[in-house]
């Protein structure tokens, strides 16, 4: 009878500082003035109608903090996120010196590289805001034959001989 009290208790704890956790996180929410998770839109190089900014930093922060997480999450980077962690664990399994570095290269994955990469698509939409579809399709269509004719080149050298080491 004293196990099924103690387990109520803690159960009834659980709960209270779980209701505590997410009041506190929806106070700061407000008080920061920023958008539920569900409304965070990530910002996009092609469409300067996806940047958002903050005129304090340290919202603007935790605004592309909760940005990088939606793109990793629900925008397809999920795969990049877990071919890292597939052979970082490969690792670990060599090496218990592994989980630290894991540990600290996640984190600064999180807290530095998602929010600047989230920075670096505001500055890009912000400075080609000019720039329509047909313009991004021309500038694409560009680096494509570009890329094409540096191919074919490459490969005409080297059907060639020029350059490789040839007995």
């Amino acid at each position: 009878m004293g196990i099924l009290i103690l387990l109520a208790i803690a159960v009834v704890a659980i709960f209270a500082l779980y209701w505590m956790t997410v009041g506190a996180f929806q106070l700061l929410l407000r008080l920061l003035g920023l958008p539920k998770y569900q409304d965070v839109i990530v910002p996009s190089k092609y469409d300067f109608k996806t940047v958002v900014e903050f005129d304090n930093p340290v919202t603007q922060y935790v605004y592309d903090l909760m940005a990088g997480f939606k793109h990793v999450t629900e925008d397809g980077g999920i795969k990049l996120g877990l071919s890292f962690v597939f052979f970082a664990t490969l690792g670990a399994m060599a090496s218990f010196a592994w989980p630290l570095l894991i540990a600290v290269v996640t984190l600064w994955f999180l807290l530095w590289a998602s929010p600047a990469a989230m920075r670096a698509a505001r500055w890009r939409a912000k400075t080609f805001k000019d720039c329509t579809a047909e313009d991004w399709h021309k500038t694409h269509l560009w680096a494509m034959k570009s890329e094409l004719r540096q191919q074919e080149m490459a490969s005409a050298i080297r059907r060639s001989g020029v350059g490789g080491f040839h007995h």
